[in-house]
């Protein structure tokens, strides 16, 4: 059941990043049950602020078995009148519109573990590629993605099983994972 759930909320966080127009809330972020996929609200991205900037932050599952991959979405809606800008990697000679979650993304996420201590990307030195600015206009939005194979920084190894969080964006959401044993 989690799994078809986790996939719906999946395939609508990819339907709201084609859709014309989305209305995601502007307020205090929603309160998440240990169940929750998808998590909403304000958030300062970039030079957008939190005032008229909303995320939705969807993933895939909160239980990782061995060989899954936990998927991040997320969408941005610059609710503001004026353009506001944002970092998105460089494709060519432009910024791209392909955007990614993690250390060198747009929205940054890591995971911690049940002592909070960050498991990935840890504190390991990342190369990023080259970075801009982007233009996001008023009442546009603007989406990426991003995953985690549960391997510990710069290897091949699984964390050990146990609890771990999602962190998105310091601190902002975060979701409570178990990577089972088997």
């Amino acid at each position: 059941m989690a799994t078809s759930a986790g996939h719906r909320l999946w395939a609508l966080a990819h339907l709201l990043a084609v859709a014309p127009v989305i209305l995601l809330p502007i307020g205090p972020p929603a309160a998440a049950s240990p169940k929750t996929l998808a998590q909403s609200g304000p958030i300062a991205f970039w030079d957008c602020p939190s005032k008229t900037t909303s995320i939705l932050v969807v993933v895939n599952t909160l239980t990782l078995h061995p060989g899954a991959t936990l998927h991040v979405s997320f969408t941005v809606r610059n609710g503001a009148a004026t353009s506001c800008s944002y970092t998105a990697p460089y494709a060519s000679v432009a910024p791209s519109t392909t955007l990614t979650a993690g250390p060198c993304g747009s929205v940054t996420f890591q995971i911690d573990d049940a002592h909070h201590h960050n498991v990935w990307p840890g504190d390991e030195v990342v190369n990023c590629p080259a970075l801009g600015f982007a233009q996001l206009a008023a009442g546009a939005t603007v989406s990426g993605t991003g995953s985690w194979d549960q391997t510990k920084p710069n290897s091949t190894h699984r964390v050990a099983p146990g609890k771990y969080t999602l962190v998105v964006e310091n601190k902002h959401f975060s979701f409570p994972l178990r990577v089972d044993k088997s």
